[in-house]
C-alpha cells in the first residue's frame, strides 16, 4: 500500500512539473520589428581557395584548431595542391599538416595559401 502511494505521489509530481505554465510560455516576435543590417549575408558557408606547395608527394591534412579533420589530399610537388573547400563561416583558422610541418592559417579571407618549401 505504501509503495503504491509513493509511486502515485511521484507520478503526480512528475506530471505537475511537466505541465508547468512557465515551461510552455513562448515569446512572440513581430518579424517587422527585427533589424537586419544591410550588409548581412545569409550564406553560412565560406568558399576557400587552397594553394599549397611542397617538395614531396605526401599527404596534406587540413583540420580545425580542435583537431577535427576537414580535408585530406596528396600534394603533388610538380603542381602543388590547388582546390576549393567549402567551410562553415564559424571556422576562421585551420591547421595544415604536411610531413613534419604544422601551420595554423587564417581562412576568413577566403584563401588558404602556404609554401612548405620555405618552411623552417
Amino acid at each position: 500500500m505504501k509503495r503504491a502511494l509513493i509511486i502515485m505521489l511521484g507520478l503526480t509530481l512528475f506530471i505537475l512539473a511537466a505541465c508547468s505554465e512557465e515551461s510552455t510560455k513562448l515569446t512572440q516576435v513581430n518579424m517587422g520589428d527585427l533589424k537586419v543590417p544591410q550588409d548581412f549575408n545569409y550564406n553560412m558557408n565560406n568558399q576557400v581557395s587552397v594553394n599549397l606547395q611542397g617538395h614531396w608527394r605526401l599527404p596534406v591534412y587540413v583540420t580545425t584548431t580542435n583537431g577535427n579533420l576537414l580535408f585530406k589530399a596528396q600534394l603533388n610537388p610538380a603542381t602543388g595542391l590547388n582546390t576549393r573547400l567549402t567551410l562553415p563561416k564559424t571556422i576562421k583558422q585551420v591547421v595544415v599538416q604536411y610531413q613534419m610541418y604544422e601551420q595554423t592559417i587564417d581562412v576568413s579571407g577566403g584563401t588558404l595559401n602556404f609554401d612548405f618549401r620555405n618552411a623552417k
